[in-house]
């Protein structure tokens, strides 16, 4: 079917209007005009994505620091001990600053932060104190031994340390010794036999906390005097040594799917949390699984958020309880685990109390 010469006529005028405003030669000024234009829209799109994302990191930190004040009044903190932790945390960059009152580990890195900032010398013995006091009204003071030591301004008094100077042999003093003071600006042990030692000396310790772990670590002397060693805090604890679990009773309600020999997903069905450890849980199931299965769990960890497809391993079985171990790459999860048991514990000694 050929085209009708009006159809001809109407495409050819069109082209040829194509061609002339190709083909238009634009002004120099004209180019400049629409290239300052152009230029303008972007400055006024990137300042819109500036303001829209201020906004919302205002809005962000609105609802973070909302959530500290919940915190602080479900922790009875006073407006004093308040104020101190807003004082520590606006020397932080923590996006969550509720954060501050649930870890203890996030407590001492801020701590850490707000020291170098302030200069302890320049801090006075009675704010020393309340941070001290703060501690404990926190519930880090003593340290529940499911949390890891991070400094040793969480040694509670009693411990008890093994102590060698020097390092390296020939040995001039050797023993074990036990914390009898802790402040924010020092700690003190007992000292062993031997001779008096000088200021500055650096001293190999060995602190094993039962159902903890073993630390290791190297202080130094401030003073020699009164059967004590006066020390240095030390803020880098290496943790040699994993110990048992402290375990706590609960009733948490969980899935359970079987991964087979060749990781292939297997039968799926519903057990029961009854004990949980920093280590694993302790679970009833319908069946009767043999030691050395393999499953994956998903639960809702109360407060803590949803769980979901964490590898364990079945380590005992007694009748139809299981004991299982975490299995791989947990680190996250162990983690919100244990802050979970930190609070329970915290709760019923508050409880008790």
């Amino acid at each position: 079917m050929n085209p009708s010469p009006d159809s001809v006529t109407a495409y050819e005028q069109f082209a040829e209007s194509l061609r002339q405003a190709v083909s238009k030669n634009y002004s120099t000024e004209a180019i400049l005009l629409f290239a300052v234009a152009i230029s303008l829209l972007v400055v006024l799109i990137v300042l819109y994505e500036i303001h829209r994302t201020n906004k919302a990191t205002r809005e962000s930190m609105y609802l973070a620091w909302k959530i500290f004040d919940s915190r602080a009044i479900h922790l009875k903190l006073d407006q004093n001990s308040i104020a101190l932790l807003k004082e520590i945390l606006y020397e932080t960059s923590l996006q969550d600053p509720s954060s501050i009152m649930k870890s203890p580990h996030v407590f001492e890195t801020s701590l850490e932060n707000y020291y170098e900032v302030k200069k302890m010398e320049s801090i006075s013995s009675e704010k020393l104190a309340e941070i001290r006091e703060l501690r404990k009204r926190m519930g880090f003071l003593p340290l529940s031994k499911e949390m890891a030591f991070t400094s040793t301004r969480q040694f509670d008094l009693g411990e008890r340390c093994v102590v060698q100077i020097p390092e390296k042999r020939p040995i001039t003093h050797k023993g074990m010794c036990q914390v009898v003071s802790v402040d924010e600006q020092c700690w003190s042990i007992t000292r062993p036999d031997g001779p008096k030692v000088p200021a500055g000396t650096q001293i190999y310790m060995n602190l094993t906390r039962a159902g903890d772990a073993e630390y290791v670590f190297k202080a130094q002397v401030l003073k020699d005097s009164d059967g004590e060693f006066l020390l240095t805090h030390v803020n880098k604890l290496d943790r040699t040594q994993q110990r048992n679990w402290v375990r706590i009773e609960v009733n948490i309600p969980v899935e359970v799917t079987e991964i087979s020999a060749t990781n292939n997903i297997g039968d799926i069905f519903a057990g029961k949390i009854v004990d949980m450890s920093g280590g694993g849980f302790g679970m009833t199931l319908p069946i009767k699984l043999p030691s050395g299965t393999r499953l994956l769990l998903s639960f809702e960890l109360p407060g803590q958020g949803t769980v979901t497809r964490l590898p364990v391993k079945v380590v005992r079985v007694a009748g139809f309880t299981h004991s299982v171990a975490f299995d791989g790459d947990v680190n996250l999860t162990q983690e919100h685990i244990i802050q979970y048991i930190f609070e329970q514990q915290r709760q019923n000694s508050q409880t008790r109390q």
